[in-house]
């Protein structure tokens, strides 16, 4: 009994280091449900006779303290319909350049004949003015940009009007025409064409193109492609764009037989070196990675959390119990050893068996709040006892898998603690939780993650919403822990009444010191899209997060020791612990369960300087949650891991 009382303070210790408190939502807001119809995505087309119009004022354009820069400014601010495609990219000189759907003209019936990408460059001293009109000649939306060659730049939206793509690139970034064409769908010209499209690059020189696009659904005009009402389809061109050697092809894992279809930006792209993954997200499907790691030539479906109801149907499918899901946002960035790293929002949804809702719409639970981690590492999220449990906040904080989550900012010890109005007291936007939005970057062991969350004591003026802030929070040995909580709009007088969302990390960090994020904010909760408030001017907004910020939070590694995370963790039998050593040393390994009791051991061995692999059989283990305890000459590192 003494040892497992000295292992649970070992691990209490180990915890008070790097984490906040999680302060939970009271029981009494959590079981508040919102009821909503599942409205299919539609692109609004602008009206065929020309209105007349004027640029509206600028309501906001005050110089920013810190590393920001207001960098584009639009009316239409519905930037995604879920997960955010990559918009931000940083070149290796230190130069940057963003994009966004931009439109200010007649916002009227959600008309904006000038709709397009928005583009901003940073030439490594400033950025230039705020864009005045989009790049294409055409109408368009939902811009994904990335490298190009050796020193361009290739930018993808989809064309509302006719449901294609239009490809816009320049050979030098920042400066030039853009070259456009158009990219048709599987039927040539015909319906389904391409909506919500994704891009990337890969390969030594960022010619290799990468894309993923959307057929259009029923709803856009399209007709079911290959037995999916919206069927996600990739494209490979080997020479930047000039030719297309991959079209239209269903990779094996996301066609019929496994989903019904997919929808407007359920699914987020990312590419490092030579390998390529696509994340799919959504409340209504699986978790998963397709990853390639030869640029696309072959893919690998990796399972994240596997959906209970397969092939899941509004109108027909019911449960017996709510369902703790991802809400919608999530996105991933690979590390240096092609390793791919996700983040996402966690919600709560049903359509219950015992009080169904109408056919096309269903229940959700808006104060869920969470921020999911994982890695390859981690391997598919173990089931819990009750399956619509798996992604709860507490059982993935139990597996070492929560991230992030709305802070306690006056320290009352309650969250949200105000008499509201009875409804939500924050937008939901397309998403489903009070942490939403979330992005990722990873800079060696560094990681970086930010979200959209709702936070407390900035509240509106009729007092009945809180403003939403970008918050920040960064790991020092690649995900196993977590420092400090920060807010990015907490200290700056000019986002007391902002609503920031959006948050956007450039996939590559560089050798400036800082990782590099844009975010949109404007000073009312909700979507003018959404008909939530009036038009009002939305800024993009450029923030770099030196690394320095968090220093004082670093994980302050046992003195000569560091211990890798299990893998493959979860195992089912054999599995792996690296032990680095600065000098060499007398090691021993123990395993405990959840009690304290010592289930496994190796006895004290001398170990050299450098790494060290431990490897055992954890086949005999019953399936649970494990603590591994790596001990040398007066010093002790415990971590988790999980046994199914």
């Amino acid at each position: 009994m003494k040892r497992a009382l000295l292992l649970f303070s070992a691990i209490c210790i180990v915890i008070a280091g790097f984490s906040q408190q999680r302060v939970p939502v009271s029981k009494e807001l959590t079981q508040k449900s919102v009821v909503r119809t599942v409205n299919s995505v539609v692109d609004p087309a602008p009206p065929m006779v020309n209105s007349n119009y004027s640029t509206p004022g600028v309501m906001k354009d005050a110089k920013l303290l810190g590393d920001e820069t207001e960098i584009i400014e639009t009316i239409y601010d519905l930037q995604s319909n879920a997960a955010l495609s990559s918009r931000f990219v940083v070149f290796e000189d230190g130069t940057m350049a963003a994009v966004s759907t931009r439109g200010v003209e007649n916002p009227t019936g959600f008309a904006f004949p000038d709709r397009g990408t928005g583009y901003n460059y940073f030439n490594g001293t400033s950025w230039g003015p705020k864009p005045t009109a989009r790049i294409e000649t055409v109408r368009t939306g939902w811009p994904s940009i990335a490298k190009l060659g050796a020193n361009g730049e290739i930018v993808v939206s989809h064309r509302s009007a006719t449901a294609a793509l239009v490809i816009a690139s320049r050979p030098t970034k920042g400066a030039g025409a853009w070259t456009e064409q158009n990219f048709n769908g599987p039927n040539g010209t015909a319906i389904p064409q391409y909506l919500w499209p994704r891009m990337t690059t890969s390969g030594p020189n960022n010619e290799i193109v990468h894309l993923f696009a959307l057929t259009a659904p029923a709803a856009n005009g399209g007709t079911p492609y290959m037995g999916q009402d919206g069927a996600l389809l990739y494209n490979r061109s080997m020479d930047g764009g000039v030719t297309w050697d991959i079209q239209h092809e269903l990779i094996d894992g996301l066609g019929s037989d496994y989903y019904t279809n997919f929808s407007a930006d359920d699914y987020v792209l990312a590419a490092k070196g030579n390998t390529v993954a696509m994340l799919s997200v959504s409340a209504w499907k699986d978790l998963f990675v397709l990853k390639s790691t030869d640029n696309g030539e072959n893919w690998q479906k990796i399972m994240i959390w596997e959906h209970p109801y397969p092939f899941f149907d509004f109108n027909t499918t019911l449960m017996p119990d709510t369902l703790y899901a991802v809400d919608n946002s999530a996105n991933l960035a690979i590390d240096d050893n092609g390793m791919v790293h996700v983040v996402w929002g966690v919600g709560r949804v049903a359509r219950l068996a015992a009080a169904p809702p109408d056919p096309g719409s269903y229940n959700y639970w808006p104060y869920t709040d969470g921020i999911g981690y994982w890695n390859e590492t981690m391997g598919q999220i173990p089931d819990n006892d009750n399956v619509h449990k798996t992604m709860m906040p507490e059982y993935l904080e139990e597996l070492g898998m929560l991230a992030g989550w709305t802070q306690d900012v006056n320290n009352s010890g309650f969250i949200f603690d105000y008499e509201g109005t009875g409804d939500p007291q924050f937008a939901t936007y397309r998403a489903l939780g009070i942490s939403t939005y979330p992005t990722i970057a990873v800079n060696g062991s560094m990681i970086a993650v930010a979200y959209s969350s709702v936070t407390e004591t900035f509240v509106t003026a009729d007092g009945t919403q809180n403003y939403r802030h970008i918050w920040a929070r960064f790991s020092y040995d690649k995900g196993q822990t977590w420092g400090t909580f920060r807010d990015l709009q907490g200290d700056n007088i000019f986002h007391l009444y902002d609503e920031c969302i959006y948050p956007t990390f450039a996939e590559d960090v560089t050798a400036n010191g800082a990782f590099q994020m844009i975010y949109m904010a404007d000073n009312l909760p909700g979507l003018y899209l959404d008909e939530d408030h009036d038009p009002v001017i939305n800024r993009i907004i450029h923030n770099a997060l030196n690394f320095t910020v968090g220093v004082e939070d670093q994980i302050k590694p046992v003195s000569g020791v560091n211990v890798s995370q299990t893998y493959p963790n979860p195992t089912t039998g054999t599995t792996q612990v690296t032990v680095e050593l600065e000098q060499t040393s007398n090691v021993s390994f123990e395993i405990f369960n959840m009690t304290g009791q010592k289930v496994f051991e190796i006895p004290s061995r001398t170990m050299t300087a450098g790494a060290n692999v431990i490897t055992f059989d954890a086949s005999s283990l019953t399936s649970g949650v494990y603590f591994y305890s790596v001990n040398t000459d007066g010093e002790n590192v415990t971590r988790k891991m999980i046994v199914r």
